[in-house]
């Protein structure tokens, strides 16, 4: 009976296989795992369980093994360097494989990362996704179970102005005992208005999508304050603004993702879509959630695949008029050339 061995270093465990090195950072989660499963194997003398624990050895030394069984077989290696979501072409980044061994390390459900990708996979430019990504992994923003992530947005409230002066209206109380004024309360029923004004999203209300067209952002990221719906990191909202400056927690989906401005460090970003969930600095007297949104992100998203598909018969009928027209001036050239008639 053949015996496997773990060479144990201050950086890897290394366990021979077939005359192959399967090795895995000591610092892994699973280190210990691998040294135990070793010692597993040499004590066993059941044929089957023996080829059972090679197997689950060479998954933990291997990465894009580990995800392919945790993930149910939904992202499939290619035997080279690159990690796909069955039925899709585009390999998955260095940030997200991390997040799914992150999760799986963990023991989560990695069901949240896949619809992540999904939706990042239907953002029609491809450009910004990495944006998003050092976005994400700069402020550890939560990814949510349908795919969604959040981020906060600093406002103010949006209240009546008077007629005659053109000032805000606001009302004030004065405690009955002490004569001292009572300061107001935020809530989730006020509304809320952007501190740069636009054509959209300048009226924010809890649980209202807050929308803008797609082709009117600036999807420059070397543009740092150009056109589109900005939300950021607590980081960068919490001193947004002054007296009465609110902080919402608002949802976003990565197909909405417009541009990550270069110069803020990765602690801003222009959207055409978010979703406001909740007040981070006031009364919460309704809960919404992520399912509350989804109805009509869903609704939305038939409408952008629509356009798309729009979008890319056109440029497929501009590609073949262009062909069309080098045809037809070829074909005049050739039926132009004098005939020798001598």
């Amino acid at each position: 009976m053949n015996y496997l061995v773990a060479k144990v270093t201050p950086s890897d465990v290394t366990v021979i296989i077939d005359g192959k090195h399967k090795r895995i950072r000591k610092d892994s989660p699973d280190a210990d795992l691998v040294i135990a499963l070793v010692k597993q194997y040499n004590a066993c003398n059941i044929l089957e369980e023996r080829q059972d624990i090679i197997t689950k050895i060479e998954e933990l030394c291997n990465p894009a093994k580990k995800i392919q069984f945790n993930s149910d077989g939904r992202f499939e290696f290619d035997g080279n360097s690159a990690m796909y979501l069955k039925g899709t072409s585009d390999p998955i980044p260095e940030f997200l494989a991390k997040k799914l061994l992150e999760y799986i390390d963990k023991g989560l459900n990695v069901e949240a990362l896949v619809n992540f990708w999904k939706n990042t996979l239907l953002n029609p430019d491809k450009g910004v996704r990495q944006q998003l990504f050092g976005f994400l992994e700069h402020n550890g923003h939560p990814i949510t179970d349908k795919g969604y992530f959040l981020a906060y947005k600093a406002v103010g409230v949006k209240r009546k102005f008077d007629v005659e002066t053109g000032e805000e209206v606001v009302s004030i109380r004065y405690d009955e005992e002490t004569g001292e004024r009572v300061e107001e309360t935020l809530n989730h029923s006020m509304t809320f208005k952007p501190f740069h004004s636009g054509s959209h999203g300048m009226t924010i209300k809890m649980g209202d999508p807050v929308t803008m067209p797609r082709e009117e952002c600036d999807s420059n990221p070397d543009v740092t304050c150009s056109a589109g719906l900005h939300v950021g990191s607590m980081e960068y909202v919490h001193d947004f603004g002054h007296g009465d400056s609110v902080i919402l927690e608002v949802l976003v989906s990565p197909r909405n993702v417009v541009a990550v401005p270069t110069d803020y460090n990765n602690t801003k970003m222009r959207t055409c879509e978010y979703y406001p969930i909740a007040i981070t600095n006031g009364e919460n007297d309704t809960i919404y959630l992520e399912s509350d949104y989804a109805a009509f992100d869903h609704a939305t998203m038939e409408d952008d695949i629509v356009n798309y598909e729009e979008s890319k018969r056109n440029v497929i009928k501009e590609i073949e008029d262009e062909l069309a027209e080098r045809r037809a001036i070829a074909d005049d050239l050739t039926n132009s050339i004098p005939v020798d008639l001598s």
